[in-house]
């Protein structure tokens, strides 16, 4: 997975990580069987966001029974939305490891204008056992500091001058251990599987629905292409389109973004890990010249981590004057059940 070491514990499903992606259109009747083919050890599929009865939800020893070693589980439900979604393990670590995967449902009748569908699946990896990780995790929250190259200290502060040793200082006096974006230092990210690919060959003017999950275990992605992202969708539910450069990606948080080729040349779309420790790539368009996204600046690991006011005095605002009902909401409130 990260072109640096062969691992023994990925667990792959139908022989691939990421997952298999799922298609339907809303109104169908699902039947997915899975079998567990884990020697020792049981598992379990939940299907994230989707509206289903309980039993079918997937999470062992609250609604659904674990699936153990060589047994079956055949999960049937009508689906009844449409939109971009996922599916994972619900089993201690397996997620990390590699079970999870996309979830496309379309709607009886298009909604949106677009040419063709293309699925972007974002995840992390690591060469260390998951399970090794979150003993070393239990031990030291900062215990990657050093694999991240994140460590902090008084003469780094004085070697970056500015108000970095001033931060450094204030950090400690309020117990905050400074800017730590991320705790585990990771040896790839990953779309679709590939730490670089070829998403599409497209032509232009050709309209493209880039279906964007986040299916890292703790990463935060940055994602952006160098030109404007129409977001159309944010967790399966249909937006007023928002028109921005760059989007942060939350862990299990889906976004669609309809991205017009405007000419021959092969675009990038990178998505960089929250802490700037790495990034991934996939190319869209034709066979022309190569665009690059733009590059993340580091992160400045002296920044303060005083977050009570943000930098915003609103002790002088009178909040029951307030009308919410007039104000403006272009995205609905996002469930990440």
């Amino acid at each position: 997975m990260s072109g640096k070491k062969t691992v023994d514990f990925a667990l792959t499903v139908n022989g691939g990580i990421p997952a298999p992606t799922l298609e339907f259109t809303d109104g169908d009747d699902a039947e997915i069987l899975v079998k567990n083919e884990v020697p020792n050890e049981e598992t379990s599929i939940h299907w994230h966001g989707l509206l289903l009865p309980p039993d079918q939800d997937g999470v062992p020893y609250v609604n659904t029974p674990p699936i153990f070693p060589g047994q079956s589980h055949l999960f049937k439900f009508k689906l009844r939305q449409s939109g971009t979604y996922w599916y994972h393990s619900h089993t201690m670590v397996q997620e990390q490891k590699g079970v999870f995967g996309a979830i496309i449902i379309h709607p009886k009748k298009k909604t949106l204008e677009y040419d063709r569908d293309a699925v972007v699946v974002l995840s992390d990896w690591s060469d260390e056992n998951s399970d090794n990780i979150l003993r070393n995790l239990r031990k030291d929250g900062d215990y990657y500091q050093y694999k991240k190259d994140s460590v902090r200290s008084y003469f780094g502060a004085i070697r970056q001058g500015g108000p970095a040793l001033k931060n450094q200082l204030y950090n400690e006096w309020i117990r905050m251990g400074g800017m730590d974006l991320s705790d585990v230092g990771y040896d790839a990210f990953l779309i679709n599987g590939k730490r670089e690919s070829k998403l599409v060959d497209a032509k232009p003017g050709e309209r493209i629905r880039l279906r964007i999950i986040n299916a890292a275990a703790s990463s935060y992605f940055y994602v952006s292409m160098g030109l404007p992202l129409k977001v159309v969708s944010a967790d399966g539910i249909d937006i007023k389109p928002v028109n921005t450069n760059e989007i942060l990606i939350g862990m299990a948080e889906t976004y669609d973004v309809i991205f017009t080729v405007p000419d021959n040349k092969s675009y990038e779309l990178r998505a960089t890990c929250q802490d700037t420790t790495g990034s991934a790539t996939t190319w869209i368009g034709g066979a022309g010249e190569k665009v690059p996204a733009p590059v993340k600046p580091p992160t400045d690991l002296y920044a303060t981590m005083d977050h009570s006011m943000m930098g915003h005095d609103m002790s002088g605002m009178d909040h029951s004057k307030m009308d919410h009902g007039k104000m403006k909401h272009d995205m609905p409130a996002m469930d990440h059940s």
